[in-house]
């Protein structure tokens, strides 16, 4: 006889996949590809000018002559493809590893353990070679990626595995991790701006690439900014502990409180994948009886949205047959209490830290109430509790997954058994051991409370160095007293009349339509990186150097990489940069959003042959110039057309576009498979 729920093979993982289904785990699975594929794409947008042969770091320079860690890259496989070791391979990698995502994107199928150890090692290579413009966001999209490994299936197959709620519960640390560092090393620093509880709005003003959104946030009254100052405390140091509550209320009060600041995020600043990544993260507060998940995972399945069967239960006579009612959800009776509990605490706990009050002209004013010494030693307890508190959960649920191991009734049971067993105590070895490994950065929060054993330290440094294990919270300790920005200047006379390069993201120019844009979901490494060098020594900025001789030799690819509106048309012979201020016009200015002033050269006047430059790009191993033609073993002609061919065509389409558009693509694909399926289960 058939089975009501349409299952025809009788085969039992067929009911326990339609009632059993862990839609947690295939939503987060099914993001992290999102994710992925974000992260490839925006690398491959730059790839060309940031590291190909003409580029501003060659890839192949560090690949011949670097550390041993840096030699630990697929890109050592070009040659043997006939590609080389130049931005061709590195275009390869890229779009194998964006098409592995974009595939596990749109099918579940394809979100396999084979899929993720594509994407992580093919990152991971990409990493290796990014050099100065490595950013903390492809840390943590690493250490995110390494363990979904441990998360992912290995077959196509919805069943659970045992390691599934030990990944989950990792990804919750990380995701309690970052969060937590980057909240307490603003008041550890003693940041004066932080402890007003100004730090916010310089943030709006100083943050590496911000957008419109950010001057209008800016403008609003300096009460409304200590407030939202307070919320990000709240954000950062209180609201992380609530991941591992208990109460399914407590959790999805937790995420919808994330949800909203990472919102913020995205609309201020062009941080690319950095917030979606978080977010992504931030499932794993949300459990599989869910109904937010349950709508998420229809909208994203094959087959759609469609009614889940309900079992009644079983009395004397004969069973209840399975109806179409959708399956009750288990109500968590105490969760509002708790979540109205916890929001009355905060307030109350704010109030008292922070003695709100208002001011004789009736201003609302917040001031901490506590030293930066009591704070530290709060700080250092609550980052001793937090390991302690992940270690008992780890514990319980191991102890969990040793008792649900079936019994064994025969030799061949024993053998398949014990096959399976080896496995989950290799993947067990090795979430215990990136657990631990990770105690080690969060314990450098403060001096106090770093771990000082050299075992563990040089553990962690082995890990590190595969980027599985990373340290969060160095951004934003101390806030900017003003912005600076780098400005490029080319003539053809040392004394005569300066232009500036145009920029794609970063601000350079008054001009209101181009001072401010929006990156959206594309990750700008080149502009970003401008950030870094204008709150720093320009000797400690070396990347300078090859760039100003790309820009002398007028080289293609890096040109790209600027608004191609306001480079020269010709090779220029001099080229200076020069240091500005900028600042926010005021809410009632007319022109743009910017005012600037300039304040001294960050770098001399350089020409091509000017030895200063040609010493600096000496000591840094660096060609006299690029090399011309292909590399040796570039013997793959078809392979090199096929990829200058979709460079070619993917190169005219600016990087926030393309990445809409793979994602409107993506979008597309799904409800066509969607609408398939329906068809077919109607005319059967």
């Amino acid at each position: 006889m058939e089975k009501l729920n349409g299952d025809k093979s009788g085969d039992p993982r067929s009911a326990e996949t339609a009632s059993d289904a862990p839609r947690v785990r295939n939503l987060l699975l099914r993001s992290m590809c999102a994710v992925y594929l974000m992260a490839f794409v925006s690398f491959y947008c730059q790839a060309e000018g940031l590291y190909g042969d003409e580029g501003v770091l060659p890839a192949s320079r560090i690949l011949a002559n670097g550390t041993l860690k840096e030699r630990l890259s697929l890109l050592q496989l070009g040659p043997f493809l006939g590609v080389g070791a130049g931005h061709e391979a590195i275009d390869l990698l890229c779009l194998v590893g964006a098409t592995v995502a974009f595939l596990g994107l749109v099918a579940r199928g394809h979100c396999r353990l084979l899929g993720f150890i594509v994407m992580w090692s093919v990152y991971f290579s990409l990493v290796q070679i990014s050099q100065s413009f490595r950013q903390q966001a492809d840390h943590l999209l690493l250490e995110a990626g390494f363990l979904c490994i441990l998360l992912a299936p290995a077959r196509l197959t919805d069943g659970r595995h045992p390691m599934e709620d030990i990944a989950l519960l990792l990804l919750k640390w990380l995701a309690f991790r970052f969060m937590f560092a980057s909240g307490s090393v603003k008041l550890a620093s003693g940041c004066p701006l932080w402890w007003a509880l100004d730090g916010l709005k310089r943030h709006y003003e100083t943050m590496p690439l911000p957008t419109s959104y950010s001057w209008y946030t800016y403008q609003l009254p300096d009460a409304f900014h200590r407030l939202c100052t307070l919320y990000v405390y709240l954000s950062e140091l209180v609201c992380p502990w609530l991941f591992f509550a208990p109460s399914r209320a407590v959790r999805r009060f937790a995420l919808g409180w994330q949800v909203f600041l990472h919102l913020n995020i995205i609309g201020c600043g062009n941080y690319g994948f950095l917030s979606p990544l978080v977010l992504t993260l931030l499932l794993t507060l949300l459990d599989d009886e869910d109904e937010l998940v349950g709508w998420a995972h229809d909208r994203l399945s094959e087959e759609g949205p469609r009614r889940r069967p309900v079992a009644r239960p079983v009395t004397r006579g004969r069973p209840h047959q399975q109806t179409d009612v959708p399956a009750p959800v288990e109500t968590d009776r105490n969760g509002g209490r708790y979540v109205k509990a916890i929001a009355a605490l905060m307030v109350v706990g704010s109030w008292v830290c922070f003695s709100i009050g208002v001011s004789n002209d009736g201003q609302l004013t917040l001031s901490p109430n506590f030293t930066r010494d009591q704070y530290l030693n709060v700080m250092q307890a609550m980052m001793r509790a937090g390991p302690l508190l992940v270690f008992v959960l780890m514990v319980r649920k191991f102890l969990k997954l040793l008792s649900a191991q079936d019994s064994v009734g025969s030799l061949a049971d024993g053998m398949r058994q014990f096959s399976k067993n080896l496995g989950l105590l290799v993947s067990t070895i090795v979430a215990f051991t990136v657990f631990f490994m990770s105690i080690v950065p969060h314990s450098r929060l403060l001096p106090s409370t770093a771990i000082s054993s050299p075992v563990m330290t040089r553990a962690y440094g082995g890990l590190h160095s595969l980027y599985v294990v990373n340290q969060y919270g160095r951004h934003l300790t101390k806030m900017r007293p003003m912005r600076r920005e780098i400005i490029l200047e080319y003539g053809d006379d040392v004394n005569g009349t300066w232009h500036e390069y145009g920029f794609q993201y970063k601000p350079w120019t008054l001009e209101r339509s181009a001072s401010l844009p929006y990156g959206w979901l594309h990750f700008p490494r080149f502009d970003f990186k401008f950030y870094d060098g204008a709150g720093s020594k320009s000797d400690a900025q070396k990347w300078m150097y090859p760039l100003i001789q790309r820009l002398l030799e007028q080289r293609r690819p890096v040109l790209e990489l600027l608004d191609g509106r306001h480079v020269p048309a010709a090779a220029p012979r001099y080229i200076r940069t020069s240091l500005y201020r900028f600042a926010y016009t005021g809410s009632f200015t007319e022109g743009g959003f910017w005012t600037r002033e300039r304040l001294s050269d960050y770098f001399n006047v350089f020409s091509l042959d000017d030895a200063h430059l040609q010493e600096k790009l000496k000591q840094m191993h660096f060609p006299a110039s690029a090399p011309a033609g292909q590399q040796g073993g570039s013997w793959n002609w078809l392979l090199r057309w096929l990829l200058d061919a979709i460079r070619r065509f993917v190169g005219a389409i600016e990087g926030s576009y393309l990445l809409i558009g793979l994602f409107v693509a993506a979008g597309t694909l799904i409800y066509t498979q969607q609408q398939q399926q329906q068809r077919v289960g109607q005319s059967t």
